[in-house]
Formats: C-alpha cells, structure tokens, sequence
C-alpha cells in the first residue's frame, strides 16, 4: 500500500472519530457536561504548603461539589478563635473518627486527610470498586467518616507563617516560648504553648518528660484538657463513639495501637494494626511496660476499649515538617486504608447490634442483594426486586426476609419497615413545587418536575405518600395538616347565636324542645 493511501485511512479514521466525538458530546446536555468537566478537575492540591485558610477554601468547595454526601460542622474553635472544621461523609451507623495535625509542624497529616475526603467522595460518585471489592457506596451506607483534618490552626499557622499572622500583643511570649528564636519551623504546640497530644485524661499524671512551663512543645498543661482544642476534641469523640479512631502524627512511618490494651483487646486491635502495617508497610510499634500517656488514642483506647491507631506518616524529618517531596510515597502507602477501616469498623458495629423479631411488612425501594447471613462478606443468594415483603428479624442494619427466592438478609439503608397504609387510590392534588424522590430515604428530590395534576395514592408510610403521577412513581412527604386559626371568630349557628356546644342543648334557643 502506497504511503499516500496509508495517509488517507488514517486521516479519514481520525476525522471519524473525531465527528463520533463531536456527536456525542452535542447529544449531551451543556449543563451535564459543565458539571463532568468539573468534577473531573481535583479540588485538593496535595503539592503546596497546606494553610488553614487552604483547606476551608477546600472544605466548602467539597461539601459545595458534593452536597448529598460532604456535611460541615464545627467541633469548637481555637484558643485564636479559628473554627475546628469537621467533615461528615457517609450515611451509616459505623463512625470512624479521622484527625490530623494534632501537631503544629505536622500538617502533612492534614493533606492527607483532605486528600482521603475528596478520594472518598469521587468514588462513591463514580460507583466505583474500593479496598476488598465492596462498592465505596456500599460501604458508605454502613459507615460515616468524620473528619476533623486541622485539630490545631493555630500551631499550623504559626508554623507556616510566622509571627505575622498573630495580634502584636502575643508575639513577644510565642518568642519567648519558642527559646528566644523567630523561626517557628519545629513548633509542635497549639498557639497557647500547649502539646495537644499530651493533653488528654489517660495517666496524665504520669507523662514522661513533662514540660515545665509553654513551650514549642512537650508540655501537658496545668489539667488535662486544658486547652480548647483538645477540649473540643474530647466532646466530639464523646458524641460520636467512634467504632475506631485514627489521629494521623509525622514521621517515622511507625503505627502507635495500644496503650495499656484489655487483654480481651489485643488480639482484636493487633488484628487490625496487623492489617494496616500490611498496607502501608509501617512498622508495629511493640507495647512498652510503662508507656507515656496524654495522648488522643491512648485515652480513646482506654474510654471506649475500641481500636485506636497513631501512624506516623512519612520518613523521618526531623524536628521540622515533612518535606512536600515525600507526598507520593506517603499517598501511596495511605489511599486505601480508610476503606479497610471501614469494613472493620463496620463489623465491629454490627457484632454489638442485638437480633430482634418483626412482623411488619418491609418494602424495597431499589433491587437488593440477599445474602445468607447479615454481612457483606457472606454469601450472595439472590438479586430482590423493589416491592414488599414479609420481614422475619432485624439486626442493626439488616433485616430478614421471606422472598420466591427463599429467606435472606437484606440491608436495611434502603428498605422501609412498615406498617404501611393503602391509600386505594386515593386523589393527591401535587404540582410544580412539588418535591418527588425515589425513596424517602434519597438524599434529594428527583430532578423530574410534576406538572399540576391530582396523581393516584398507592400507599402511606410514616409522613410520606407513594404517588402514580404521569411522569412516573415517587414518593412525596405528605402536606402537614392545617392548623386551626384559633384567633378566628366562631361562626353563628343557623337560627341562633350562641355556640355550637349551645346549639345542640335541648331549649339552647329558649325554647324547650
């Protein structure tokens, strides 16, 4: 074959593909295609000095980018009054409790936990395969992960920039706590001189080393929880009960995991640390017979008798920050270990969850796996269809049903447990302002709109109504009653004026009747 018509096919393939291209992409509405072309372009930029100010800006991108899955909070604020982010995603019972940079000088610990809530989000919006071969949406029904990526804003800030971006009235005791220097590159304290990580009630008293006085770092304070942040801290794990904790430190690529264990424990935790070490190649670091205490695991392994894990991320830096240069190891080593966590979390959730009897109905609202046991890991038995049926047991967020295709277990995050209502048909005036949803369990309505018309009611369920409208089957929460004007003057009787109570009365007219 001549070069000429080589030349030819290949220009006449590009152009065909190009024109496939060009199709596709008009068939698309511009709308979805804006949205696609940004949710394509990463928010976390791992490769930069990580300030405060950095990750809200990402933080509110995040939760703005992910809105049925990121939710903001705040865990307190900072002795400088800078807020204590916290971000939610997940749906599920299972809490596993993230924190970073408990250390001024470690905020790498904060891109990392930045870079796992945005890698959490785009593959449960992608559908995708995670750690063990369960879907991210899957393990996302089953757990919520809070993060708290900058426990101490005030040490991060100091760290990074300096005395600056601190009122003038604090600089000269931050110097003086600092050993006379200007230079803050190995601070490790909150913005008060006090170590975060020895600041938490578990043998407090008994610190190594302690500090005499603020410092840059080492020093525990006057009482635990002193300071704010750690306070905060404290009150957050209190109200989460969290299933397992993570407090990411740098560096040294070791994993802190026991701290004065229950022997009934160990073997569970080792288990678990074992699993991570695996992943990441981190080193166990052994129990010693008289550990320091103070710090935010040691105490959460001795509050709750959960599993609470210190990795030191990165190799060894010396009193200063991890170097940017080391982000691709330390992300390679980290990107799927939350996933692990969740499952384990998840199990240890569900092994305290009681198995009891229903005898309600319980509807479907999308197609299920049936499995023999009430756990991701057991058998599948079948593919069960949206619909009713009767329910057997539930444990935690499963529940047993009776199907064609025998009894099962069912997950429960997308499952209605009765009773239901039939509504026989029943006219439902809806219309535009309407908002219809695929379940009462959906993050968000429907973006199909209902046109003014009185649709067909099929069922009620709790203060939801399933509707037939023309443009298909939803679910709508039910219109509140209206509530009685109580300022309204009462309406006189027919042949009378007195009240209603009045009117019914023999003679309530005058007369005897």
């Amino acid at each position: 074959m001549s070069c000429f018509k080589r030349c030819s096919i290949r220009l006449n393939l590009i152009l065909l593909f190009s024109l496939c291209l060009t199709a596709f992409a008009s068939a698309l509405d511009p709308r979805d295609a804006a949205a696609a072309e940004a949710m394509s372009s990463p928010i976390v930029n791992p490769k930069q000095i990580y300030s405060y100010s950095v990750m809200t800006r990402d933080l509110k991108a995040l939760a703005a980018r992910y809105p049925g899955l990121i939710k903001l909070g705040s865990a307190g604020v900072s002795e400088y009054g800078r807020e204590l982010w916290t971000a939610d995603i997940g749906r599920g019972p299972a809490v596993i409790l993230v924190l970073g940079s408990h250390h001024a000088r470690e905020w790498v610990t904060t891109i990392n936990s930045m870079m796992q809530l945005e890698t959490i989000a785009r593959q449960s919006g992608q559908g995708s395969s995670v750690y063990g071969g369960y879907r991210a949406g899957d393990l996302l029904d089953r757990v919520t992960f809070r993060f708290v990526p900058m426990v101490n804003p005030d040490g991060v800030t100091l760290q990074q920039s300096g005395l600056a971006a601190f009122p003038t009235e604090a600089r000269a005791s931050l110097v003086e706590m600092n050993g006379g220097s200007r230079n803050f590159k190995r601070w490790k304290a909150n913005g008060k001189g006090i170590d975060l990580n020895r600041s938490y009630p578990a043998d407090w008293d008994h610190i190594h080393n302690p500090g005499s006085g603020p410092s840059y770092m080492n020093y525990k304070g006057k009482q635990p929880l002193q300071a704010k942040e750690a306070q905060a801290i404290y009150d957050l794990t209190l109200a989460s009960e969290p299933e397992i904790a993570v407090a990411y430190h740098s560096s040294g690529e070791i994993l802190y995991w026991n701290f004065k264990t229950d022997p009934d424990n160990v073997k569970r935790d080792r288990a678990i640390a074992v699993a991570y070490s695996a992943m990441t190649g981190y080193r166990l670091f052994e129990p010693l017979a008289n550990p320091s205490g103070g710090g935010f695991t040691d105490w959460f392994i001795q509050e709750f008798g959960r599993p609470g894990l210190t990795p030191e991320l990165g190799r060894s830096a010396g009193p200063t920050n991890v170097p940017l240069s080391e982000w691709d190891r330390i992300w390679n080593q980290q990107k799927d270990t939350l996933w692990m966590l969740a499952r384990e979390g998840y199990s240890l959730w569900l092994e305290r969850q009681p198995v009891s009897e229903l005898s309600e109905e319980v509807r479907l609202t999308r197609a299920e796996p049936g499995f023999r046991y009430p756990d991701m890991r057991s058998k599948r038995e079948a593919l069960l269809y949206p619909g009713r049926y009767p329910a057997l047991r539930q444990k935690g967020d499963w529940v047993q049903i009776s199907s064609s295709n025998g009894v099962v277990w069912v997950a429960s995050g997308h499952a209605l447990i009765g009773p239901f209502e039939k509504l026989e048909g029943r006219g439902v005036a809806v219309g535009p302002e309407t908002e219809a949803y695929s379940s009462p369990i959906a993050d968000r309505p429907e973006e199909a709109k209902l046109e003014s018309q009185t649709a067909v009611g099929l069922e009620r369920w709790r203060n939801w109504l399933l509707i037939r409208a023309a443009e298909g089957i939803f679910w709508i929460q039910e219109p509140p009653e209206p509530e009685p004007d109580l300022d309204a003057e009462p309406e006189p009787s027919e042949g009378g004026t007195g009240t209603e109570a009045e009117d019914e009365r023999p003679g309530s007219n005058g007369a005897d009747a």
